[in-house]
């Protein structure tokens, strides 16, 4: 009897993966708006119905998505890390991301755009993550110059925003250009004139 639960639990485990893996690939080529949980379900492989069936929704399979995304994005410091380190760490974090998952970071940020036209399900989502985002950084900023890892003329909110700002566009030129733009080469950029910016004047 445990083998036939471990089994079933594993059949179970395999079908909402690959349901979530079609769904990463049809949310980065047409958008989530256009991708059906009929075609998710097919495309993985199962039936028309198997998104209802497994998840009960189209919307409950995105919200596994994006949990998957926030992952990893959102970093926890490690401890003792400074201020500085938990400015640069989501950057870090973003380029690593890139390297590893390049199809669910074009299907996530094909839902963070797609969030402009989209106001009850994707928009409130992205809407609260941008602000944890933003809160998250001007926090480190505060911790860097409490520290003193960062300069203590640096505007915690002006930085929070900025760098948030910098991230989405650049996001969304490789997106548009992924051939023609290097993406872990411009977050490198990035992550280095951060530490300029921030340690102005420090020694």
């Amino acid at each position: 009897m445990s083998t036939e639960r471990r089994s079933q639990r594993e059949r179970v485990e395999e079908s909402s993966r690959r349901l979530a893996e079609a769904a990463i690939e049809l949310i980065a080529e047409k958008g989530y708006t256009n991708a059906t949980a009929q075609e998710i379900g097919i495309r993985a492989g199962y039936s028309r119905a198997m998104v209802r069936e497994r998840f009960g929704s189209k919307e409950a399979l995105l919200e596994t998505v994006l949990q998957e995304y926030e992952r990893g994005v959102e970093v926890t410091p490690e401890p003792g890390a400074s201020g500085l380190q938990k400015v640069l760490a989501p950057v870090v974090a973003l380029r690593e991301f890139a390297a590893e998952d390049p199809r669910l970071l074009r299907a996530a940020l094909t839902l963070n755009f797609e969030a402009l036209h989209d106001h009850d399900i994707l928009r409130p989502r992205i809407e609260g993550w941008l602000a944890r985002t933003r809160a998250g950084l001007r926090q480190a900023v505060l911790d860097g110059q409490s520290d003193g890892s960062v300069a203590p003329e640096c505007d915690a909110d002006e930085i929070a925003s900025e760098l948030t700002a910098a991230a989405i566009g650049y996001a969304y030129a490789w997106l548009l250009n992924p051939d023609t733009t290097n993406f872990d080469e411009t977050l490198s950029r990035l992550h280095d004139r951060l530490i300029v910016r921030l340690t102005n004047g420090l020694r």
